[in-house]
């Protein structure tokens, strides 16, 4: 625990008028021993001082007050413990207390503090202690022990830790390689061991900075991260981040079909099939050779594109579920400028009337008859590999019958 030194004017007068100020910086800051107490007690036969701080030594002697062993050779009456102040109260109100002289050293009868608590403040250090007086010359049911008192000590620092990465509420696509990193201190000493967990297994743990590790394989659900970070034996845990696996969602375009021709400029009908195990796909974009050519929100995922002109085409969806992308295969279709339909050959043999026509290969054609050039009836309808394309019928002489063949729109 930490407090800032007051602010301290102070005024002096001499012969002629004259004023002093002086300021104690406040960015300086205190330092609280609330740790686990320990006892001491000072014997004639045992005359070891409390070594509290390299500058500070209390211990007494068979008679007379207490003093600072390290810095004095023994007490003065009526004068603290070199470099020490002392207050009545506890840790809790350190920083609201009147510090002076020790009362132990005021005159009257000590043994009359047995009880007591103090707040002493070792001025050099600016440590602040509590200290309860036990024993003062035979007096608080401790024999022949000259004096004894229970203080705070120091403590062991507590390591602070937090992990760094990755973020909380972060998403990552199933099976998934997540690397965390904690960031581990301690006021005094070393950080000697940071464990990382995952729903409260422990993944490993790493003695040294930098404290990462990476989580290898993690199936889709909810994972819970905490750091454990470890310094002479005390241990701090991290606040937990929380994270998500998801499974990625799976895409597939179903229409048009792989190989696909169409006739310039094309209005492209393209349809997906988007599915997302656990979840729900909000989003489905469809490319044209990388080039976006819109997106679909809910099913069914349809999109017509926008007129193609006469080129080659590498159509894929992108199917987005709980921030997770997934392409689907590419569907490559080709857009051509078409060939006039033109017919040539007709004969007439065996019953037979047969003729070819002009096509592209992958486009749709119908062959269709009448007999007044008003009603026109459906013969055959193909998509030709190559041109040009044989057809025939058979044919009744004594009959008027008209041929035509068309291209069918794109589909």
């Amino acid at each position: 625990m930490k407090t800032l030194k007051p602010f301290s004017v102070v005024f002096g007068w001499g012969i002629a008028p004259a004023f002093l100020l002086a300021a104690v910086s406040m960015a300086q800051a205190s330092t609280i021993w609330n740790g686990p107490n320990i006892g001491f007690y000072h014997t004639q036969e045992n005359a070891l001082a409390d070594q509290i701080t390299p500058g500070v030594s209390l211990t007494r002697g068979a008679s007379g007050g207490m003093y600072n062993a390290v810095t004095e050779a023994g007490a003065v009456s009526g004068v603290s413990p070199k470099d020490t102040k002392w207050a009545i109260g506890t840790l809790a109100n350190f920083n609201s207390l009147t510090y002076g002289p020790c009362p132990l050293e005021a005159g009257g009868h000590p043994p009359g503090f047995v009880g007591t608590t103090f707040v002493v403040h070792l001025t050099n250090e600016d440590i602040y202690l509590q200290l309860t007086l036990t024993n003062w010359g035979g007096q608080g049911g401790i024999g022949d022990k000259t004096f004894g008192y229970i203080r705070s000590t120091a403590g062991v620092p507590t390591p602070s830790v937090s992990i760094t990465n990755p973020a909380n509420g972060a998403v990552f696509p199933a099976p998934a390689n997540v690397n965390i990193a904690a960031s581990a201190t301690v006021s005094s000493g070393t950080v000697t061991n940071v464990q990382f967990f995952t729903n409260n297994v422990l993944l490993g743990s790493v003695p040294t900075a930098p404290f990462t590790l990476t989580a290898n394989n993690l199936a889709a659900g909810a994972y819970a991260l905490k750091a454990v970070a470890t310094a002479a034996g005390v241990s701090a845990t991290s606040a937990v981040v929380n994270i998500t696996i998801v499974a990625a969602p799976a895409v597939t375009i179903t229409n048009p079909a792989n190989g696909a021709v169409f006739a310039a400029p094309a209005n492209v009908n393209i349809a997906a099939n988007a599915s997302a195990t656990g979840g729900t796909v909000t989003n489905v974009a469809f490319f044209a050779n990388a080039t976006p050519l819109g997106s679909v929100t809910v099913a069914p995922f349809t999109l017509t594109s926008s007129p193609l002109a006469a080129g080659s085409y590498a159509l894929a969806a992108v199917a987005t579920a709980a921030g997770i992308s997934a392409t689907s295969a590419v569907v490559n279709v080709t857009v051509i400028n078409p060939t006039a339909v033109n017919l040539s050959g007709a004969n007439l043999n065996g019953g037979q009337f047969a003729f070819s026509y002009t096509a592209d290969a992958g486009l749709s054609y119908v062959v269709q008859s009448s007999s007044n050039l008003v009603d026109w009836v459906s013969l055959a309808t193909n998509v030709p590999s190559g041109s040009p394309v044989p057809f025939s019928d058979s044919f009744d002489s004594t009959a008027i019958k008209f041929y035509r063949v068309s291209r069918l729109p794109n589909p």
